[in-house]
Parts: C-alpha cells; structure tokens; sequence
C-alpha cells in the first residue's frame, strides 16, 4: 500500500503543479492521508479547517463516484473531488482545490467581511481572494478531465462529467452549490441585472408551467446575478430572491394564475425572506418560490382541459423535436382521427395540426434566442421538409422570418 500511497502522492503533486491548486487525499474514514498546499493561502473565513470544508461542500468521504464531482462552496470558491479505486476497493478521495470561477471584485469581498464579521482580518481575506487561482467553469471542467485520467487512468469527456453532476444535482445533492450554468459571454462579474439569457428561460418555464423543466433548470449563478448591495452579501441575495419572487410573479400571471393569488404568493415569499440568516436558507427558499408558481400555473393550464387533451399537448411537447402528425398524437389518445379532431379544436381552439406547429415554431424561437444554432439547421432539428417552408411557417405563427427574429431578439453575443 506504500508504494500505492506514494504513487497517488506524486500524481496529485504534478497536478498541483500543473494547475498552480492544493491537493489534499482524505479516507473514507475522514482521515487527511496528505495534502499538498505549498505556499497556498488559508480560507480567513472558515481558517480552512477542514471540518468546516467538508460541511460547505457537502463532503461524505465514504461515498464513492465514477466521475470527478464538482463542488461550489459559498464563499466563491471551485473544489474537484475524485474517488480514488485500487483493486476494486475504495481507498478514498482526492480534493483538489479551491479555485475562482472569474476574479472577485472587491464589493464582493467586502459584502463576505460584513456578513461574517471578519473585519480585524479584512487584509487576509482580500489576499486569500487575489492569491487564490481563477479557472473559469468550462475550464476547470477540462482540468478535472485531465486529474481524472492521470489519477485514476480512466478518460471521459467534458460533456459527461457536466452531465453527470447535473444529474446528481437533480436528485437533491449538493443543491445550494451548483456550478453548472450555460455559460455565455455575457456574463460579467460585477454587473448590477441578471443575465438576459438565463432569466428569460427561467420566466418561460414558470409562464408555461413547466414544472419538470424546472427541475433540471440549473439556477442563475452568483456570477450571473451580479450584487445589488456592496455591504452585504446577505443583502444582496434576499434583494436578487426579491427580484426573481416578482419577475417569477409576473410570468405567473402572464400563464394564467389569477393576479389575486400571485401577489399572495409574492407577498408571503418576500414577507418570510426578510426572517433568513443564512445563504442557505434564501437559496432554498428562492426555490421554493420558482417550483410553487410553476406549479400554479400547471395546474391552471391543465384544469382548463379535459385529461385526453392534457394528454394529447404534453405528448406533443415532447415529442416537438420529431416529425409528428395529427394521426400519431390521435394514435396516441386512443382516439379516432375525427373524433380527436373535434375535440381538439373544442378545447384548445386551433387544429391539431396547426398546435403542432405552434409547439415547433415556440421552440424555434428558443433555439433562436438562448443558443447559436444556425438558422439553416434549426427546421432541420424541428424536422420541417425544408428550410423553405420552415420559413413560411414561422412567418406565418410571429409575423417575422426566422432572420429577422434573430436579429431583433438573439440573446447570445457571437
């Protein structure tokens, strides 16, 4: 097990050097094997103590993954964990970190001080913050690629190690530390708004009560978000949480939800904010909000349909993306072509023909704003004959060709 332990410890060592990070291997037990920190500066907020680490990312040292997990702690910072195997038996974990996502500016740092009371040591927390490493998200997603392959000798992609931490994520670990956004150029540290791009879809998924989306909607990062109070961390969340309660407030009634009972809801929210101490229990309580108004207005939109049809829209939607006709949606409904036919139009008001379209050209328009598909293969994508009549049919639903929607609502600098 020596020679074992002192091969890990030269692995973690040329990563260490590599990526300029601390490395440190724990136990299941919990126990520090080694760590390799150098000339690193320690954490003033929490003296780096390692029972504290461990509570802020959610660390359990007997679990075991298959993938680099990445973590994300309150105080900004950016940890990789990777489970170490040899013989089929759990050894323990490397943790490789912290490290930035961008550099903190010095409202940020301050509004930390402030909550924390750290102010006798404002010179040391300052420091740990400009000493401390800066490796955006996309990036360090590749650094724990390359740690993975070079301690465990196994290679996955980037694309995997992203989805899998999303999917943990949606099965209710690590909640409040999540790290994955859809990271744009439009994102800047120290902006006051929300970005544009992660705003608009989430107002989307609430005004069409989409509750399922919802759950795998990765929440608007802190870099995102930007601060709304220089003093105080705390005081900048609850004021971002105020703003997103009355943007999803809006979107709610815009989908359905009678005014009356949004701004109850709204109110109620706002009202048990203000009561919060913690980081922890704004997040949870921001989500809390977005989940209820989705919610709400689900079951708004479902109560003004009979179940066949509910049946009918929601197997439309997902299946938007494949080249779908009235005959599989009434195949679907166990029902007959002009039966269905009826019915549909009774309820919802248009053709079923024409919904599908509609459903197609709505995610069009999505695949327009929030991403840089080419317009050339988004018809394609929506299976559409041909571009051609892709455009007339999208004409035909805005008003607009597809061209001039992306110039006039595309969300993504290119």
């Amino acid at each position: 097990m020596s020679n074992g332990t002192d091969k890990l410890k030269n692995l973690c060592k040329l990563v260490s050097e590599t990526f300029d990070l601390s490395v440190f291997f724990v136990k299941p037990t919990g126990e520090i094997n080694f760590e390799i920190i150098d000339n690193s500066v320690l954490n003033p907020l929490y003296k780096n103590e390692k029972k504290n680490l461990f509570t802020l990312l959610n660390f359990e040292p007997e679990k075991q993954y298959s993938y680099p997990v990445l973590r994300k702690t309150y105080f900004y910072e950016n940890y990789i964990l990777i489970s170490v195997v040899h013989n089929d038996l759990f050894e323990g974990t490397v943790i490789i970190g912290p490290s930035l996502p961008y550099v903190l500016f010095e409202q940020k740092i301050n509004g930390l001080i402030n909550d924390f009371h750290v102010f006798a040591q404002r010179e040391q927390v300052v420091h740990y913050y400009h000493s401390t490493p800066v490796i955006p998200n996309e990036k360090l997603i590749k650094v724990s690629v390359m740690a993975f392959y070079l301690i465990t000798q196994t290679l996955i992609t980037a694309e995997t190690v992203t989805k899998q931490n999303l999917n943990r994520e949606q099965l209710g670990e690590n909640l409040n530390h999540k790290l994955f956004t859809n990271t744009t150029k439009r994102e800047q540290p120290a902006a006051v708004h929300h970005d544009p791009l992660l705003e608009k879809k989430l107002l989307s998924i609430i005004k069409e009560g989409r509750v399922e989306e919802l759950k795998s909607f990765t929440q608007m990062e802190e870099e995102s978000t930007g601060v709304l109070s220089k003093s105080s961390y705390i005081r900048s969340k609850k004021n971002v949480t105020i703003a997103g309660v009355t943007l999803a407030t809006r979107a709610s009634i815009e989908g359905g939800l009678h005014p009356e009972m949004a701004f109850s809801l709204s109110d109620s929210y706002i009202q048990r904010l203000e009561d919060l101490k913690t980081i922890k229990e704004i997040d949870h309580l921001a989500g809390e909000a977005f989940f209820t108004f989705t919610e709400k207005v689900r079951q708004v939109k479902e109560d003004r349909f009979s179940i066949t049809i509910t049946n009918c829209k929601n197997y439309i939607y997902n299946t938007r993306y494949e080249k779908i006709t009235h005959d599989d949606v009434a195949n679907h409904a166990e029902l007959s072509h002009s039966y269905l036919s009826i019915l549909f139009k009774k309820e919802v008001g248009i053709s079923v023909s024409d919904y599908i379209q509609q459903v197609k050209i709505d995610e069009a328009k999505n695949l327009i704003e929030y991403t840089n598909t080419p317009l050339s293969e988004i018809g394609s994508l929506l299976n559409f004959s041909d571009q051609s009549y892709f455009t007339k049919v999208f004409k035909r639903h805005t008003g607009i060709t597809p061209k001039q929607y992306k110039e006039k609502y595309h969300l993504i600098d290119q």
